[in-house]
């Protein structure tokens, strides 16, 4: 009889997996990447994995919510460092540095391509426990932070998602990207941000 893993072991285990994963996200996509290549890596067996998750598609869903945490706390913090700036410029900062972040992280085409697919071939409730979009993410934590509107919540939401939708094509618009996204960005918050 297998002995079970201790507390150690399977934080252990449970890193490396997570890490196979957001390499492998970002490299092939979870549809090229084999739970026998995840396993390997994390050094468990295949049959072990399903201790961990129910299914490959989850624990790609944990990497994208732990991407989801890393884009915000990025943004809080260039938030937090400009405390005497106006809520305007304050939620300018915050937008484009969640922006910026995704595109530092490498995470484009997996947003892109892969979470979507992925999303959807999961249940529903299984999916919102794990994701929420970036978008959305971003519109919540610039709620958190105190940043109040002039135009009504389904409205700012909608003026962030499009901005999202804009990053997933950055390749489209080259090199003049991030300037043309900062003048929109700076532009929606003198608008919408109170």
């Amino acid at each position: 009889m297998a002995q079970p893993f201790t507390d150690a072991q399977r934080d252990a285990i449970r890193h490396r997996l997570l890490e196979s994963a957001r390499r492998h996200a970002i490299s092939d996509g979870p549809q090229k990447t084999s739970l026998d290549t995840l396993t390997s890596e994390a050094g468990i067996s295949k049959s072990s994995f399903y201790k961990f998750y129910e299914t490959k598609e989850q624990l790609f869903l944990e990497v994208s919510a732990m991407w989801e945490t890393q884009v915000i706390d990025a943004s809080m913090r260039a938030l937090a460092g400009l405390p005497s700036k106006s809520s305007k410029e304050r939620a300018a900062a915050f937008v484009f540095t969640a922006f910026e972040q995704i595109h530092q992280l490498g995470i484009v085409r997996f947003l892109r391509e892969d979470l979507p697919q992925l999303s959807a071939s999961i249940p529903a409730d299984i999916a919102r426990q794990h994701y929420i979009s970036s978008a959305s993410g971003i519109f919540f934590a610039l709620r958190e932070a105190g940043i109040r509107f002039t135009e009504p919540d389904d409205i700012v939401l909608s003026v962030v998602q499009l901005m999202y939708l804009s990053i997933l094509n950055i390749q489209d618009i080259g090199d003049t990207f991030f300037p043309a996204l900062r003048t929109l960005v700076e532009s929606a918050c003198e608008r919408l941000v109170a």
